[in-house]
Formats: structure tokens, C-alpha cells, sequence
């Protein structure tokens, strides 16, 4: 089979076998898998590394596909099953997964983009936002993922959703998808956005940058939220936080990621509910990109390409 390995120089599709399983795994054949704004961050780092030039690494964990073959203890799932999983080294034409890992995809999700594994870490995230019916919610990071939690929040109760970006193409996707308030943070600063728009309920942090911490901080009412959905690599994943602010405010800051794999699945589960029924929009923010240009998609992802929200790599 065909698989992706990343090294200094970008992605490298090589030959490899097929490979084994045990009695409580399952061999599923890829039919697509997201690109992680993680797995992102890798390319950047090591393409930019000369010590990574001769070093290579699997990586990719959003994959969805056709049950091929089931271990000898698997009675949950079998030839034929349309899945998603919770699992890695995904950009290959086959991976492995422990049964207990597998969420069947219900049949109106296109399968190539089922995208169980970010549609999980937004679930999971939007079960800890700490909105009350009729709250006031800032979503800061119109990415896919932000675009995503914008989404949740209006469907968990806010009375309007303001987003907040850099970029206008991004804010138009904002408005489109239902956002009652859309705001170019690129000339304004904090000080002028609480002027403008008042104190927030719920403070939504969906960009991995320190600014957006800092904004989320004045935003805020006095023992209202922050929850915090960015992923913070760089830097090392320090940051620069005014707890003294949070402590006067009595700020409820909450992490929103998840690490146990049972909520994970629950999340994953719901995610795939809220998309079959159509109350979450996935389709406009996935952009599909043949396995052989792979490299092309972290290219343009990199370069924040216009209108690219989620790469996502057909096999």
C-alpha cells in the first residue's frame, strides 16, 4: 500500500505492506483523512529544520473508510461497515484500529469526509462552554475548528454569537454559517471592542495565539468564562496570561481539550448525529485533495490559502 512519511523536505509516498492486526483490531481501507492544523505544525517545523532533513514520521489521525477485514474477537462491526476512528499514522491507502475505537458513520455523511476525530474534540469542547440560555458569546478564530464551535454555541442556547478575525474571507464563512455579528480585529483593539459591543457572557478562545487569550480577558464579564480551544504549540506553549484580571473578574477559564478516549467517542458519536441531521454545516469548510498532492494541501494550508479552511486527502 501507499503511505505519506513527513521529512525535511515535505511528505514522501513510499511502498509499504499492509499492515497486521490483531484478534480486537480492525484493517479499514481509507477513503479520506482530515489534515490536523497539528500535523501543520509538524510539516512547518520540520521543513524549516535542517536537522529533520533525513528523519521521517507518520502522521495523520482523522481518517474515515470501509471495514476490510476484522480480528477474530470483533463482533461489533464487519466487511462493508463505514467508519470513522480514533487512531494514527492515517495517511496511507489502509490503517489498524482497536474495535473499541470505531464509530459506525451514519449513511447521509459523505464517508471521505466524515470527519469523526475534530467533530469530537469540538463536541467534547462545546459539553464545557458554560452557556446559559440567552448568553452573550465571542468566538475569537474563524478557522475550522472556530467556524465549528460557532456553530455549537448558537445550537447550545447563546442569544448571539459575535465572531472575531483577521481575515475577511473567514468572517464572510462566520456570517454565512449564522453568525449575528462578525468584527476584523485587525485596527481595533481590545479596549475599543468593549466600547463598542459590551462585556461577554462566554469568551470562546479558538486560535492557539496569546492575543486571543489577552481579548478574551477584557471581553469577558466579572465571573463569566473563557474557554480555551486553541491548540498552543509555538512558543513551546508558553504564554503570558493577566491572572491578576482573572482573579478580580472571578473568571471561570476552562480547558476544553480532551484526552480520554470513552468521551472522545461519546463526542465523536453526537458530532456525526449533529451533521446527519443537518444542524451542524461541515461541507462548506472542507476543501478535498487527492492523496498524490499531499504536499500541495499543506502548501496551500500553510499559505492560508483563500477560502481553505480544512484540507482533507481523498484516497
Amino acid at each position: 500500500m501507499k503511505t505519506a512519511l513527513l521529512t525535511g523536505n515535505g511528505f514522501v509516498i513510499q511502498e509499504v505492506d499492509i499492515p497486521k492486526f490483531g484478534p480486537n483490531q480492525v484493517l479499514v481501507k481509507t477513503a479520506g483523512c482530515g489534515i490536523c492544523e497539528g500535523d501543520l505544525f509538524q510539516y512547518v517545523c520540520r521543513t524549516s529544520d535542517p536537522d529533520c532533513q533525513q528523519k521521517f514520521i507518520a502522521v495523520g489521525h482523522e481518517a474515515s473508510g470501509v471495514v476490510e477485514v476484522v480480528g477474530d474477537a470483533v463482533t461489533e462491526f464487519k466487511p462493508g461497515d463505514r467508519v470513522t476512528a480514533l487512531t494514527g499514522e492515517e495517511y496511507a491507502e489502509y490503517f489498524v484500529a482497536e474495535k473499541a475505537n470505531l464509530v459506525l458513520v451514519p449513511e447521509k455523511t459523505p464517508l471521505e469526509s466524515a470527519l469523526g476525530e475534530p467533530l469530537a474534540c469540538c463536541l467534547h469542547a462545546a459539553n464545557r462552554f458554560n452557556i446559559r440560555l440567552g448568553d452573550k458569546v465571542g468566538v475569537i478564530g474563524c478557522g475550522f475548528m472556530g467556524l465549528i464551535i460557532q456553530q455549537l454555541a448558537a445550537l447550545s442556547g447563546a442569544s448571539a454569537v459575535h465572531t472575531f478575525d483577521l481575515i475577511d474571507w473567514r468572517l464572510a464563512m462566520s456570517k454565512k454559517l449564522g453568525a449575528d455579528n462578525t468584527i476584523n480585529v485587525s485596527d481595533k483593539s481590545s479596549g475599543q471592542i468593549l466600547s463598542e459591543l459590551g462585556e461577554f457572557d462566554v469568551m470562546i478562545e479558538a486560535t492557539g495565539v496569546e492575543a486571543a487569550i489577552s481579548m478574551s480577558t477584557t471581553l469577558v464579564r466579572e465571573h463569566g468564562t473563557i474557554n480555551l480551544v486553541g491548540y498552543h504549540q509555538s512558543g513551546g506553549g508558553m504564554r503570558n496570561i493577566d491572572v491578576k484580571t482573572w482573579n478580580y473578574k472571578a473568571l471561570n477559564v476552562i480547558n476544553g481539550h480532551v484526552r480520554r478516549a470513552d468521551e472522545k467517542l461519546e463526542a465523536m458519536v453526537a458530532g456525526l448525529k449533529l451533521v446527519d441531521s443537518g444542524k451542524l454545516q461541515l461541507a462548506p469548510l472542507v476543501t478535498n485533495y487527492k492523496f498524490a498532492d499531499i504536499n500541495t494541501a499543506f502548501e496551500e494550508l500553510k499559505s492560508r490559502k483563500e477560502g481553505l479552511f480544512k484540507g482533507n486527502l481523498i484516497f
